[in-house]
This record gives C-alpha cells, structure tokens and sequence, in this order.
C-alpha cells in the first residue's frame, strides 16, 4: 500500500499536481470588491449543466444567516452552458466557474488567492456539498450561533479520529487570529491539484488541523466524537441519527443514497 501511494505521490509531482492556480476560472458573478463580515467559500461539483439543488438551499440558507457567500463550481462542463439560478446569481457575493481539478482544496486555495484583502473578514467558513440541509432552522440557527461565539481559532463541526485526530473538511471556520496572524493564507498558498481524492486527504484534510495547532492556533469539534475508537470514529457515516438528534443540522449525501429507503431520511 505504502509502495503504491509513495509511486502516485511521485506521479502526481512529477504531473499533474501543479499549484491551485494552474486550473482555468471564469467568473460568472466578479467579486464586488472587497469582502468583509463572515465570508464562506462553497464549492460544489458540478457533473451536469447545473448546479445541485441542495447546494443551492444550503448556500440560501448562508446567505439568510448573514454570511457573504462566493460559489465555486468544479466542473468539466462549458462554462456558457452552466445554467445558474437568477436568485441565486443575484444574491452571492461571486461565483466562479472553474476547471475541475484538485478538489475541494484545490478550488478553496484558488479563490482565496483571487479575494484581495481579508483584513476586514470576521470569520472565513469553507464548506463543500458532501452535506444536505439544514435539516431543522432551529438548530441551522444555534450551530452558526456557536460557531460565532467560540473561542477556538479553528471550528469544524465533527472530527476524526484516524489516520490521526482532524477536524473533517466539508465544514471548517477560521477565526479572526487564523485570519491575521496569515496562518490561513500561508497554508493555503502552498496547496496544489492533486488528482486523487485520496491524496487530497492524506496531505490536507488529516494534516490540516496538526498544522495549524503547530501555528499555536486551537482547534474545536462543535460536535465531539461519539466513539472512542479511531477504526470507527467517522460519526457523519456510522451514527448519523444520533448526530441529528444532538442538533447536527445535516446529513451526508453518501448517507441518504445509502439509507435512501430510511423512515427518517423519506421524512427528510
């Protein structure tokens, strides 16, 4: 296993895995100038001319909460024949249409590096669309509350516990001193296009939350692990009923098309 993963990392350097930058990008709604107040950079895939209806409700749901919202689409499709809702156009603070590579990471470092000045950013969330929801207003509403109110530099909403402890990245938020001490900017002005999931997870999403606690920054789970044990710590895949009951407002996509025909998830 090591042997194959050591032969793809050499691969990938030696070709595709060049800088976050190297993907094309298109703007479909421009920055209009520069961002202040909690700003999130959501991004989504697209496989298809369109963007994923419950990407679309969960980024109105962001914008309802008072965050500034900048779309990123990872996509293999036309530019031009992207269709965009024209509410959500309207209501976004940017979206970016962009060449499909590097993940998740790939496009938040992208479009980090195109939005200027953060000096005036409270709170930076970075979410993707592996989650449906909200699920419940009520509880949408005291997650975003908590989140503003926590003292850690680093909130993510759930953590995993192997290969090492890490917050788990569909969901991450920085605060004001990861914003200003550059931690953020440095960490991610180094991130690449790495053509394997698997290799996005090994050196950013594992790594992310060791490398800043190295930064002297603190790192929150707003919901602690419900298992102890790091073989099966990924309480967003193995306990998401209890997970909602606690007032986790969301629910896995892999869930919903694995327990499709669930009495809570047809209710959902």
């Amino acid at each position: 296993v090591l042997q194959r993963k050591y032969a793809a990392l050499i691969e990938a350097i030696d070709g595709p895995a060049g800088p976050a930058s190297d993907a094309a990008l298109h703007w479909a709604k421009p920055l209009q100038g520069d961002l202040e107040g909690d700003v999130c950079l959501f991004v989504t895939f697209a496989d298809e001319p369109h963007i994923k209806p419950h990407a679309t409700e969960h980024i109105e749901a962001l914008i309802a909460a008072g965050i500034r919202v900048v779309m990123i689409v990872n996509t293999d499709e036309p530019a031009d024949r992207l269709a965009i809702d024209s509410g959500l156009l309207e209501r976004a603070s940017g979206i970016a249409i962009r060449q499909n590579a590097g993940f998740d990471f790939g496009a938040w470092a992208h479009v980090l590096a195109l939005c200027g000045d953060t000096s005036r950013w409270s709170l930076l969330f970075l979410v993707n669309d592996s989650i449906v929801g909200p699920l419940d207003a009520t509880n949408f509403k005291h997650m975003i509350e908590r989140i503003r109110s926590s003292s850690a530099d680093v909130v993510g909403l759930t953590q995993a516990l192997a290969p090492v402890r890490h917050l788990q990245s569909y969901f991450l938020v920085f605060g004001p001193r990861a914003l200003q001490r550059g931690a953020v900017r440095c960490i991610f002005g180094r991130m690449r296009n790495w053509p394997t999931k698997m290799q996005v997870i090994d050196l950013y999403e594992s790594r992310l939350t060791a490398l800043f606690e190295a930064e002297g920054l603190r790192c929150e789970a707003l919901f602690p692990s419900l298992s102890g044990d790091p073989l099966s710590s990924d309480d967003t895949s193995l306990r998401w009923a209890e997970l909602v009951r606690q007032g986790f407002p969301y629910v896995k996509t892999r869930v919903l098309a694995a327990h499709s025909h669930h009495p809570q998830i047809e209710a959902w």
